[in-house]
C-alpha cells in the first residue's frame, strides 16, 4: 500500500490458487453482489453462474469478473488512455472554478520565512499553497436573534500530525449577528486562547446559537432545511480550506539538504506541510461562479436527460435527506460538485462513441464501464453526505455507513490539478484493475482467447431459468435481513450509470432500481416490522426453493450469515429448513475487519457463519418430540451439540458475540436434521432452538469468566445476565433484541423501570438515557441511573459506576450493584474506604464480589479502568 495514498487499503486477495479439479463443477452464487464469490471459482477453474437483481451490482460483476478475465492486464493502458483524455476535457471547463496556487495565508507565510531566515531568496519560490479539499457546515438562522448559527458537531480539524481547530468568531450584534471562522493549532487539547476543539454548537440534533446562545429546535432547523420556516432555508456555508504547502528539509546548519545521486541529484529536498485556513473572497467568488455556471447550463443540461432529478423514494434509509429538504438524488451534491460530476457525465458521452470505434463494441463497453467507476468513485467522495474524519485528516465516503445520515458537516474534493479526487479515483480504479487483472492472469492464459466458462445474470435469484439439477455447488451470502437496504443505497450510483451505460446494457430501462422484488426486510415497503419479517422469510424461501430445484441431488449449498439477531437467523433458517434442508455444518469463519466503520465501537458479530446444507431427499416418516423421555429429544441434543461447539470454538478464539452465533448454527444444524420437531402439539421455530443455545452459552460463559468458580444460579438474576452482557460485549452498545433473548434463554425479564425501582423476582432493570439526562439537568443531587443497563432507542449498554444512582449504591440491591459501588469507593478514598464497604455490603458474598472484580478487569479494553481494578484487587488482597 502506498504510504502517501490516505485512502489506501491493503488488497485481500495476495495470492494465485493452483488447486484445479481434474473436471470442472458449475457453481452458482444467486446473490452475487460485488462477486468475491464467483471470482474465487473461477479462479479455481470452475464453471461459474453469478446472478444479482440489481443493475449496480451486475455491472460490478461484469468489471470485476468478466473483463478481467477476457482482457487481461493490457485493458490498463486502454483505460488510462481514455481516462486522461476525459479529466482534460474536465479541467478545460472547470478550472476556473477552482483557485489553486494562491499566495501562503500571513500565519503560514511566518512560519515559512522563520524556516528559510538563512535563504531568504527561497522564500517567494515556496510562498504557495495547494487546495487538497474543502469543508463545509450547514448554517441557519436563529430564530431568537436571527443571527448566523452555524451547526458544527465539533471544532476538530485534525488529530493526526499537527492538531488543528476552529473557532468560531460572532462580531458582537444583539440582532442579525454575523459571524466568521478562524483556524488555529492546538496544543495538548487546547487551542491558543484556551479554545475547546471539542465545543459543538449542533448536539442530538438541536443547535446552538454563537450571539444569544439559546437553543434552535431540531424541528426549526429541519423546516429551515426544507425552506418551510419564516426565517428562511438553511445554506451550506464553506468554513475551511484544507491545504498543503512545501518547505526545504534543512541541515544541522540551517541550509537546504539536496539529493546526492540519481536523477534528481542537486535538486532542493522538501517536505509536504498540511495546514487549515479559513476561505478567502477568491475561495468564496469560486463558489458564486460555479454556481452561476450550473445554472447557465441547467435547462440544455435537464433537455438532454444528464441531471439526476428523480425523486428519492420515501424508503426505510433514505428518509433521512428527505426529511431535511433533500428530495431529489441531484440534492446531494454542492452546486459546485454537481458542476463537476455533471461535466464528467457530459463528456464521457462525448467520448464514447469514439471509445466504441476504435476499440470496437465489447472493449469499448468495457472501458467506458471503468470510466465510469472512475466517476462512481468521485460521487462517493464528493458529495453533501460524506464527511471530514479528523482524527486520519481526509474526507469520508458517502458510504462510510450502510445509510444516507444528514452530515452536519461534509467534505469536497477538488475537481482538478495535482491533487485532484478525479485523478486519485482514476489511480484507484487503474491500481483494483491491475490487482484483479494479475489475480486473473492465470485463467485469461488458460482460455486463450476462448469464452471465459461465466455466466453473470440480472435478474431475481427465485427464477434463474437454469435447467433443473444442473448445479454442483450453490455458495451464497445471501441478503442480510434489514442490515443493509441494498437497492434503496445503489440508486445513488444507479442514477448517474444509467446516463452513461445505459445504451450499453439492457437493465437501465428503469427510472431506479426494482425494490419490490429485493430480498431484505423493508419496514418501508412492508408496511411494519413484522409484515417485513414475514416478507423478507417468504423472498428467501422462494430463494432457496429455487436453488433446490437447480442443485443436483448430491450437490452442496453453502450460506453464509453475519446477522447476530435471531430474528434475522429465524427468517433465514426457517425458509431454509421448510424448503427441504438439512444444514450438515455450521463453521465460524472470519470476514470483519475489527476496523471496520460497520463494526467499530459496536458488539458486533466479525465472522461469518458458514452453513453447510444438503437437499433433504426423503422427509423423515414422523416428527420428532423436543423432549423426550429420561431427558432425551431434540432439546438435549441441541445442548450437547452446543456444549460441544464450544470446545471446538475455543482454539479459533472467538469474541464472544461470534461464539453465540456459531452456537446458533449448532443448534438450527439438529434441528434441521429432525425436522419437524413437536413440543406437544406446537411446531418448534428455529428461533426457541437457538434459545436453547443461548443458556448453554450464557451458563458456559460465567463459568468461563469467573474460571469455574460461579454459575449463573449464583447470582441474583438481574445480576446474572448483567454479569453475562458484560463478558459478551464489554461496555460496547448492543441491541436491546440482544439482552431480550439471551434473559428469556435464563427465563429471567428485562423490565423498564422507573427510578427508585426495587429488584423483584427474575426480572433485570432498564433506565431510558434521555431520562437520565433530564434528572441531571433537573436536580444535580439526584442523578444516576437505578438500572443497571440504560436504553437509547433500540440499543442498550452498561451504565459505568459513576452513572449509578447514589441511593443503589449505597443501598445495593444486587451483587451487580455492590461491585460499581465497591469500585466508586475506591476511587473516593482508596483501599480502606473500598473494603469497608466491601464488609458492610457483602456480608456472606465477599468472595462473589472478588470473583465479579476479577472478571471486571479480565474483560475490561479500557486500560485505564483495566488497571484501576487491577490495583484494587491486589490493595483488597494486601488487606485480607
Amino acid at each position: 500500500m502506498d504510504e502517501e495514498d490516505l485512502y489506501g487499503y491493503n488488497r485481500a486477495y495476495t495470492h494465485n490458487s493452483e488447486f484445479l479439479l481434474s473436471e470442472p463443477k458449475t457453481v452458482l452464487d444467486p446473490t452475487a453482489g460485488g462477486g468475491s464469490i464467483p471470482f474465487e471459482a473461477l479462479r479455481l477453474g470452475q464453471k461459474v453462474i453469478a446472478n444479482d437483481i440489481n443493475p449496480v451490482a451486475y455491472v460490478i460483476l461484469k468489471s470485476t469478473i468478466e473483463y478481467p478475465t477476457i482482457y487481461g492486464i493490457s485493458l490498463k493502458e486502454n483505460i488510462l488512455s481514455w481516462a486522461k483524455k476525459l479529466i482534460e476535457g474536465l479541467e478545460r471547463k472547470i478550472e476556473s472554478v477552482y483557485p489553486d496556487q494562491q499566495k501562503l495565508p500571513d500565519s503560514e507565510f511566518k512560519v515559512l520565512k522563520s524556516i528559510l531566515y538563512k535563504e531568504e531568496d527561497l522564500i517567494e519560490i515556496y510562498n504557495r499553497e495547494f487546495i487538497i479539499d474543502y469543508l463545509y457546515t450547514r448554517q441557519v438562522t436563529c430564530p431568537h436573534c436571527g443571527g448566523e448559527a452555524p451547526l458544527l458537531n465539533t471544532c476538530w480539524l485534525s488529530k493526526e500530525g499537527d492538531k488543528w481547530g476552529v473557532r468560531i468568531v460572532p462580531d458582537g450584534s444583539p440582532k442579525n449577528g454575523k459571524v466568521r471562522f478562524e483556524t488555529y493549532r492546538v496544543t495538548g487539547n487546547r487551542g491558543p486562547n484556551g479554545e475547546d476543539p471539542n465545543f459543538s454548537t449542533i448536539t442530538d440534533g438541536v443547535g446552538l446559537c454563537v450571539h444569544c446562545r439559546q437553543a434552535i429546535p431540531s424541528e426549526e432547523i429541519k423546516a429551515q432545511a426544507r425552506g418551510e420556516s419564516p426565517h428562511g432555508r438553511w445554506r451550506d456555508r464553506l468554513y475551511c480550506v484544507v491545504a498543503v504547502r512545501y518547505q526545504p528539509k534543512l541541515d544541522s546548519n540551517g541550509r537546504p539538504r539536496k539529493y546526492r545521486t540519481g536523477e534528481r541529484a542537486g535538486e532542493i529536498i522538501t517536505e509536504k506541510i498540511r495546514f487549515f485556513r479559513p476561505p478567502n473572497e477568491r475561495d468564496l467568488k469560486a463558489l458564486e461562479e460555479a454556481e452561476k455556471r450550473l445554472m447557465e447550463r441547467w435547462d440544455e443540461w435537464d433537455r438532454q436527460g444528464l441531471i439526476p432529478t428523480e425523486r428519492i423514494p420515501e424508503g426505510h434509509k433514505t428518509l433521512e435527506p428527505i426529511r431535511y429538504g433533500m428530495t431529489r438524488w441531484c440534492d446531494l451534491f454542492t452546486p459546485r460538485q454537481l458542476l463537476g460530476h455533471l461535466i464528467l457525465v457530459e463528456e464521457l458521452n462525448r467520448l464514447k462513441p469514439r471509445i466504441l470505434q476504435e476499440l470496437g463494441e465489447d472493449r469499448g463497453r468495457a472501458v467506458v464501464t471503468y470510466l465510469q467507476f472512475m466517476i462512481d468513485k468521485g460521487l462517493d467522495y464528493n458529495s453533501k453526505q460524506t464527511r471530514w474524519e479528523y482524527t486520519r485528516g481526509i474526507v469520508k465516503g458517502t458510504f462510510g455507513r450502510h445509510d444516507f445520515s444528514l452530515k452536519w458537516t461534509f467534505g469536497e474534493m477538488i475537481f482538478c490539478g495535482p491533487n485532484s479526487g478525479v485523478s486519485w479515483a482514476l489511480d484507484q480504479v487503474l491500481d483494483a484493475y491491475e490487482g484483479i487483472a494479475e489475480l486473473l492472469q492465470p485463467v485469461h492464459e488458460r482460455l486463450n482467447g476462448k469464452e471465459p466458462p461465466l455466466q453473470i445474470r440480472c435478474g431475481t435469484a427465485a427464477h434463474t431459468e437454469l435447467p433443473d439439477r444442473s448445479v454442483d455447488l450453490i455458495c451464497m451470502d445471501p441478503p442480510y435481513y434489514n442490515n443493509v437496504q441494498y437497492a434503496e443505497l445503489s440508486d445513488y450510483f444507479y442514477v448517474w450509470q444509467r446516463r452513461t451505460l445505459g445504451d450499453l446494457y439492457p437493465f437501465f430501462h428503469r427510472r431506479l432500481t426494482d425494490k419490490e422484488n429485493e430480498a431484505v426486510a423493508n419496514p418501508a415497503r412492508d408496511g411494519s416490522q413484522s409484515n417485513a419479517a414475514k416478507e423478507y422469510e417468504r423472498r428467501m424461501s422462494e430463494i432457496f426453493e429455487e436453488c433446490r430445484r437447480v442443485l443436483k441431488d448430491d450437490g452442496i449449498m453453502t450460506v453464509m450469515f453475519t446477522h447476530k439477531t435471531l430474528e434475522a437467523w429465524e427468517a433465514l433458517t426457517r425458509s431454509l429448513i421448510e424448503q427441504g434442508w438439512v444444514i450438515t455444518a455450521a463453521l465460524p469463519v472470519e470476514s470483519e475487519a475489527a476496523e471496520s466503520t460497520h463494526q467499530k465501537n459496536r458488539a458486533s458479530a466479525a465472522s461469518s457463519i458458514f452453513l453447510s446444507c444438503r437437499k433433504r431427499l426423503k422427509p423423515n416418516d414422523k416428527p420428532s418430540a423436543w423432549v423426550g423421555f429420561g431427558g432425551t429429544g431434540v432439546a438435549h441434543r441441541i445442548r450437547e451439540a452446543v456444549r460441544q461447539g464450544l470446545k471446538e470454538f475455543e482454539r479459533l478464539r472467538l469474541n464472544p458475540v461470534d461464539e453465540m452465533v456459531a452456537s446458533y448454527g449448532r443448534a438450527l444444524q439438529v434441528l434441521s436434521e429432525n425436522w419437524p420437531v413437536l413440543d406437544g402439539d406446537e411446531l418448534v421455530s428455529p428461533i426457541r432452538a437457538m434459545n436453547e443455545a443461548s443458556a448453554v452459552v450464557a451458563q458456559y460463559q460465567m463459568v468461563r469468566l469467573t474460571s469455574g468458580r460461579l454459575k449463573v444460579d449464583d447470582l441474583n438474576p438481574e445480576a446474572a445476565v448483567v454479569l453475562t452482557l458484560y463478558g459478551i460485549f464489554g461496555l460496547a452498545e448492543f441491541s436491546y433484541d440482544e439482552a431480550l433473548n439471551l434473559s428469556r434463554s435464563l427465563n429471567i425479564r428485562l423490565e423498564q423501570k422507573p427510578g427508585g425501582y426495587r429488584v423483584e423476582g427474575r426480572m433485570v432493570g432498564i433506565n431510558n438515557e434521555a431520562q437520565g439526562r433530564r434528572a441531571r439537568s433537573l436536580n444535580p443531587e439526584e442523578t444516576g441511573y437505578d438500572a443497571p443497563l440504560v436504553r437509547r432507542g433500540s440499543k442498550l449498554r452498561l451504565a459505568l459506576p459513576e452513572e449509578r444512582h447514589a441511593n443503589r449504591i449505597d443501598r445495593p440491591q444486587t451483587e451487580w450493584d455492590i461491585l460499581q459501588g465497591l469500585i466508586l469507593k475506591y476511587r473516593e478514598g482508596d483501599v480502606p474506604v473500598a473494603r469497608a464497604y466491601l464488609l458492610r455490603h457483602a456480608e456472606t458474598k465477599q468472595q462473589v464480589i472478588l470473583d465479579m472484580l476479577a472478571v471486571w478487569a479480565s474483560q475490561m479494553v479500557d486500560e485505564h479502568l483495566r488497571r484501576e481494578a487491577e490495583a484494587l484487587q491486589f490493595g483488597l488482597r494486601l488487606t485480607e
